[in-house]
């Protein structure tokens, strides 16, 4: 009996972890494991993740193929290795519904997650994943635009139902389209999406144009971005364009219902590289009415105003304990 095998003494140990790892779903565990992560891991997950009785395999070496093999609807998972950063020979148009992605990095990261997904080559789709389907779930991820394509202005689009975003981050890798307003890392519009613990953007590639981190938008046709709950989330960037911001929204039919995000926190670098402080942080597009984004305590610093008083505010609420202004922004101390 082979050392790694499920009913052995560390194979057992392994499927339990595996187990945990996965919660409560019925589907099959498809494993990806990049050729450059350590021979000995792959020796392990080889021998511990045997193709089943019908002869499917359960060992993939790239995320698309994996992707390809999952069965839609069926609460497949797929987990990727810690080690080496997968690289994508297309990007994914993830249309599958109830397939489970995590990364088995130990989890609870807010950034550097060990799981990577990024481009392969210089791409022009114009995002890495673009999520479409009902029920999915991204857990313990690093998503990184590596494509220097004009047309590479999204890391991640989404216009799914009920998706879950947990323990993520999404960055770019390159600076190629920090310069363009049309750029974002997020492009949203998502319908009930749960989003807990995600970090959007960074601070160590500098924005030039008057963009935004997180976009609200249309995805799917005829769908607004709706009913989602956003719980801790952390939104980065360093511009030198203080028009910059971190939400935004393309139209003002764009979103419908109750949109929260709890204990938002969002960070304007002020750095040496070109960093400065940015105008407001938040924004809505004039005659929204349809919908509402409702901030419940949220931090902002490196930002002159959390919204912009009397313009671009529609359907934007904001709860607070520094009630006394609408300017909810982090300042220096003052000498008295």
């Amino acid at each position: 009996m082979s050392l790694y095998n499920v009913n052995s003494g560390y194979g057992g140990i392994l499927a339990n972890q595996v187990a945990n790892a996965v919660g409560a779903v019925l589907g099959r565990i498809l494993i990806v494991q990049e050729d450059s992560d350590p021979d000995e891991v792959k020796t392990i997950t080889r021998e511990t993740f045997q193709p089943d009785s019908e002869g499917r395999i359960k060992y993939f070496t790239d995320l698309v193929t994996a992707y390809g093999e999952a069965e839609s609807n069926a609460n497949d998972t797929i987990l990727i290795s810690a080690h080496s950063a997968h690289s994508l020979s297309t990007p994914i148009a993830w249309t599958k519904n109830r397939v489970h992605l995590i990364g088995m990095d130990g989890g609870d990261r807010l950034v550097q997650q060990g799981c990577r997904i990024q481009n392969a080559s210089d791409d022009d789709t114009g995002y890495l994943i673009k999520n479409t389907g009902v029920r999915n779930s991204f857990r313990n991820i690093k998503f990184i635009q590596a494509s220097a394509d004009a047309a590479s202005l999204n890391v991640f689009q989404m216009g799914g139902e009920g998706n879950l975003y947990k323990n993520c981050s999404f960055v770019f890798g390159v600076a190629g389209q920090l310069d363009e307003t049309t750029s974002s890392e997020v492009l949203c519009g998502e319908d009930s999406g749960t989003f807990i613990d995600c970090t959007f953007g960074n601070d160590t590639l500098v924005t030039s144009a008057a963009r935004s981190v997180f976009k609200i938008d249309q995805v799917t046709a005829s769908q607004e971005f709706k009913s989602n709950i956003f719980v801790r989330p952390r939104f980065f960037i360093s511009s030198s364009s203080s028009d910059a911001e971190f939400i935004s929204m393309a139209a003002a039919g764009d979103i419908l219902y109750t949109n929260v995000f709890e204990e938002a926190a969002f960070y304007a670098s002020i750095d040496s590289a070109g960093g400065a402080a940015i105008d407001s942080a938040v924004s809505t597009a004039n005659g929204t009415v349809k919908g509402t984004l409702y901030f419940d305590n949220p931090k902002t610093f490196g930002c002159t105003d959390f919204g912009t008083n009397g313009t671009h505010n529609d359907g934007l609420y904001v709860r607070s304990p520094l009630m006394v202004t609408t300017d909810l922004v982090g300042v220096q101390p003052v000498a008295t």
